[in-house]
């Protein structure tokens, strides 16, 4: 049976700070009184993210993420419960600053056949989203490279879209690719606890916002969780 799913595309400004855990925490506290919360935040902690990304067998997203290339792409399925029935499957291009995210929810039987490298499951998805990433996976011979998870707590304003996150507790796997598990085996990718904040809008981005974030003294970043959790790879090029 062809199914329709619902499409998310959306093209932004994003930007990235490091901060520490006192910082962190505040800056929440300060987000919290000023911004409308996520209706997914549980606690301190926010939500899971997990998310499975797929490269080349000659790691070209990889590369050029490390050269700096200014336009490029990683594809990734993305759950926020390993008890979800579905998984968003998305592919974000990297325009400098400027992203655009487009989305397809597939189903988790759909999104296991992937991670098996059959592309062709997404032949029953009739979206220009699912048709488009099918012909990359698949003339790419995309495979899983690392799948990653963290919590994170987010923060928005109806006006221009803006979303500010903090995400924290940020692990890895470059061999366990098991995506609905709660079994998996994840490693912090950094040897101290790496604590990222993005600031994410449409347009511009409100003075009163920027004037909570800037108080903090934070340094803009180009912090990159799928780069910084390929250490195993990345250890094989030193």
């Amino acid at each position: 049976m062809i199914k329709i799913e619902q499409i998310l595309k959306v093209s932004r400004q994003e930007l990235k700070y490091l901060i520490n855990d006192i910082e962190a925490s505040l800056l929440k506290r300060n987000l919290k009184d000023s911004l409308i919360e996520d209706l997914y935040n549980k606690d301190d902690q926010g939500y899971m993210i997990r998310s499975l990304y797929f490269d080349s067998y000659s790691n070209a997203d990889f590369y050029e993420k490390m050269d700096g290339i200014e336009d490029r792409k990683k594809i990734r399925l993305r759950i926020y419960s390993t008890k979800d029935s579905t998984a968003k499957l998305e592919i974000k291009r990297k325009y400098g600053n400027n992203q655009i995210k487009q989305s397809v929810k597939v189903s988790k039987e759909d999104a296991l056949e992937l991670i098996k490298c059959n592309y062709e499951v997404l032949n029953k998805y009739t979206s220009p989203t699912a048709v488009m990433i099918k012909n990359i996976m698949k003339t790419n011979r995309l495979i899983p490279v690392v799948l990653i998870e963290y919590n994170r707590t987010a923060f928005m304003h109806t006006l221009n879209n803006i979303r500010v996150t903090v995400d924290t507790d940020i692990r890895s796997s470059e061999t366990d690719f098991r995506l609905f598990s709660d079994n998996v085996k994840l490693v912090p990718i950094e040897p101290f606890k790496t604590t990222v904040v993005e600031v994410k809008y449409d347009g511009y981005l409100l003075g009163w916002i920027n004037a909570i974030i800037s108080k903090y003294h934070l340094t803009r970043t180009s912090f990159s969780k799928y780069q910084n959790s390929r250490f195993i790879f990345e250890s094989y090029l030193s």
